[in-house]
């Protein structure tokens, strides 16, 4: 599956929906992939765990090349556009 994807998008769901989340950013840190991973806030349900995250990273616990994958945005088209902008890069 991690090389037939270009991007990954998680949108808001329940604990097996973090698990994919918390999958992809294991297989970035293990260097199996350095895709965007896309995030789809509605009503601010990924806030506070791209909070905990970002404080992951500032206490070392994550590394910022993982940070770096995650695009998240709150309109699905605006999204869309980020991730095909990540691509080029």
């Amino acid at each position: 599956m991690i090389h037939a994807v270009e991007a990954f998008i998680v949108l808001p769901g329940g604990v097996d929906t973090l698990e994919g989340l918390f999958t992809f950013i294991s297989w970035a840190s293990e260097s199996l992939h350095n895709r965007p991973i896309g995030l789809l806030i509605i009503d601010g349900y990924f806030n506070k765990l791209l909070k905990f995250l970002d404080d992951a990273v500032r206490q070392n616990f994550m590394a910022s090349s993982q940070w770096k994958l995650f695009i998240s945005c709150f309109f699905v088209e605006e999204l869309s556009d980020k991730l095909e902008f990540a691509k080029a890069f």
